[in-house]
C-alpha cells in the first residue's frame, strides 16, 4: 500500500506548480467534466473522483484519514443516483480509503474491508434484493 503524498495539505498539493510528471498526467474526473459543478471539486469534498483504465467502475477515493468522506453530501446522493443509473450494467461505483473498499448499490452500500485494488468485483443480486460482493485476486472484473 503506497504511504501519503508527503506534500499533501488541507488545501490539497502543497507542490501544485511544481508538482511531478505523474501527478500532472492525472485528470480526476471532476477535471475531466466540464459540466461537473465546483461543489464536486475535491478540494471541497475531500474525495477524488477517478475511473479505472476502461470506465467500468466509477471510484471516489479518500484519504485513509478521512475514510468515509464519499458518505457526506453532496457527493454521496451523487455517487447513489450514478449506481442507480448503471445498476445491471456490470459497471460499479466504489469508495476507496488505502486499500479499504465499499461498493455502492442503489439500495446499500457493501464494506469489503481491506481489498487489492487489482482484485475483481462481482455483484450478485439475490432474492430481494440483497446483494453480495465476490472478490477475486487479479485483475478487475
Amino acid at each position: 500500500m503506497s504511504a501519503p503524498c508527503a506534500h499533501r495539505g488541507k488545501g490539497g498539493c502543497g507542490i501544485y506548480p511544481d508538482r511531478p510528471a505523474s501527478c500532472r498526467s492525472f485528470e480526476c474526473v471532476w477535471l475531466m467534466d466540464p459540466e461537473m459543478p465546483h461543489r464536486f471539486r475535491p478540494d471541497q469534498t475531500q474525495v477524488v473522483l477517478d475511473q479505472d483504465a476502461d470506465a467500468k467502475r466509477l471510484i471516489a477515493r479518500c484519504d485513509t484519514a478521512n475514510p468515509r468522506a464519499w458518505r457526506r453530501e453532496p457527493m454521496y446522493s451523487a455517487l447513489k443516483r450514478h449506481a442507480a443509473d448503471i445498476w445491471g450494467t456490470g459497471r460499479l461505483v466504489i469508495a476507496v480509503a488505502g486499500r479499504r473498499t465499499w461498493v455502492i448499490t442503489p439500495r446499500e452500500d457493501v464494506d469489503l474491508g481491506d481489498v487489492d485494488p487489482a482484485a475483481g468485483l462481482k455483484v450478485v443480486e439475490g432474492s430481494h434484493g440483497v446483494v453480495s460482493v465476490e472478490v477475486s485476486p487479479g485483475s478487475q472484473a
